[in-house]
């Protein structure tokens, strides 16, 4: 079984190259070694080991003038870390909270090419399921996460992808212009979500929300299902909240802003 570390067990000269990091990164304009050692208490012959390792490694690099400075190699590392992050295990507990809290079926989707892809689904606490799984794609204008991401996207990109799938499919509620469907768009940048009200299956609702990623950009979207007499329009106000702050919670949870 893993042990988490205690204070007592941190190894001083690990403990003592990380608090110089976590200095020299404070300091953009970097740090001469007096300063250093006399800010964090170190002794000179301590400190002087610890950085000329940190530079021997890449982390710390010495300037003309004398200061030392963080290096983006830390940067690089969470980077890498945040790249490699797996969204469905991250979004998952999460999902699972808000299908609780809610009783619906909870979607999580991703832009892939010209379609929207359901990337994890959790069913809903009511013996009803719907026609919806994993990998199965559907059009960006016919669905709450199609609508929660394409909102967010450079407009040349949306443009692109309906000159290529054009507003076909759905049903008679289904946006039939680009004007109309735009509108659409612009309402759900307005609202924080996005509603799919009987436009791609009659008797459907849904309402979805975007997945921010480390750099800010809209790269997902959750959403909730549920039959329209299960999903009032009196409870849009009391869902959206809850749906819009899930969402965010995600996107902290991938280094994101909400």
């Amino acid at each position: 079984m893993n042990k988490r570390v205690t204070k007592s067990q941190l190894i001083p000269n690990v403990d003592r190259a990380f608090k110089i990091l976590e200095l020299l990164s404070a300091s953009p304009d970097g740090l001469r070694f007096i300063d250093i050692y006399e800010r964090l208490s170190l002794a000179k012959s301590s400190a002087f080991v610890l950085l000329d390792n940190l530079e021997l490694k890449g982390y710390v690099e010495k300037m003309s003038e004398g200061k030392y400075r963080a290096t983006l190699k830390l940067f690089h590392l969470g980077s890498q870390v945040l790249k490699n992050m797996d969204i469905r295990a991250i979004a998952l507990p999460f999902m699972t909270t808000l299908r609780d809290d809610t009783g619906y079926p909870v979607h999580l989707a991703m832009l892939d090419g010209l379609d929207v892809v359901y990337l994890e689904k959790v069913e809903g606490t009511s013996f009803i399921r719907f026609d919806t799984y994993i990998g199965k794609r559907s059009s960006l204008h016919l669905t709450a996460v199609g609508k929660a991401i394409a909102a967010f996207l450079p407009e040349p990109q949306t443009d692109e992808i309906l000159a290529a799938r054009g507003l076909s499919g759905g049903t008679g509620k289904a946006a039939a212009t680009l004007a109309e469907f735009k509108a659409m768009l612009q309402t759900v940048r307005e609202n924080g979500y996005a509603i799919e009200d009987e436009e791609e299956v009659l008797g459907v609702r849904c309402m979805g929300a975007p997945i921010r990623n480390h750099e800010g950009n809209v790269t997902a979207s959750i959403s909730i299902i549920a039959l329209t007499h299960e999903m009032p329009a009196s409870r849009f106000s009391e869902l959206s909240t809850k749906i819009i702050h899930t969402a965010g919670l995600i996107t902290s949870a991938l280094g994101g802003s909400r």
